[in-house]
């Protein structure tokens, strides 16, 4: 599969640390390395970042590289930002989006992410809980979401780097106040992360795919 890489770098929105120059670094090898970037196995492998592909509105695969893993200032909840060469930023918690920054149509401010941990037992129970969204453009604030999570059975997910054993959930979103609905995916280890997820930030809205293709322990 090819990337092909439109707009040029520009970090000035978050400063100069020397983080975000270390992520400069691997995305500008990314865009001028050649005319087209071959994403195989041994390209991300070789890549200095854990990455994931991410896909917006079923438009084609974009490479992002995580630039950020800190905890939630108020939960502490470890929050992976992960980061495209056109500034895009997608922040995630256990596999959830929480916080998206400058995709093309609008926004997920923020989200009240207290999401219980995925059931990876032999038999996954059915878990419900409530949460809060915020969306931007038009200050779209405090919208409150019934969620109710399902086990749906066992699926292989396949990277450039390996194939993993999954455990596949449906979560049903209901607004109340809008009288609408969305449904989130996710496909979980066996130690309960998330490995792929389809998800919409809300009804009607962006709808992102995302695939762990390189984690932590570089795999």
């Amino acid at each position: 599969m090819k990337i092909f890489i439109l707009l040029t770098l520009s970090f000035t929105l978050f400063g100069c640390s020397q983080k975000f120059q270390d992520v400069n670094a691997t995305l500008y090898e990314v865009i001028y390395g050649s005319d087209d970037v071959q994403v195989t196995a041994s390209y991300i492998q070789n890549l200095s970042y854990s990455s994931m592909f991410a896909e917006i509105n079923d438009q084609g695969k974009i490479l992002m590289v995580l630039a950020y893993a800190e905890a939630n200032p108020e939960t502490q909840v470890q929050q992976l930002k992960w980061m495209s060469s056109d500034r895009a930023m997608i922040t995630t918690e256990n596999g959830r989006i929480v916080q998206t920054l400058l995709l093309p149509y609008e926004n997920l401010v923020s989200i009240e992410n207290n999401a219980p941990n995925f059931d990876v037992s032999a038999n996954p129970k059915s878990q419900q809980w409530q949460s809060r969204y915020d969306w931007q453009p038009e200050y779209r604030f405090g919208y409150t979401a019934d969620i109710v999570r399902s086990y749906i059975g066992s699926e292989i997910v396949t990277t450039p780097l390996t194939s993993i054993q999954t455990k596949k959930y449906i979560e049903t979103v209901s607004f109340p106040a809008l009288k609408a609905e969305i449904e989130n995916t996710y496909w979980v280890d066996a130690n309960g992360r998330v490995v792929k997820t389809m998800q919409s930030i809300g009804p009607g809205m962006t709808h992102l795919e995302l695939t762990i293709v390189k984690d932590f322990n570089g795999q």
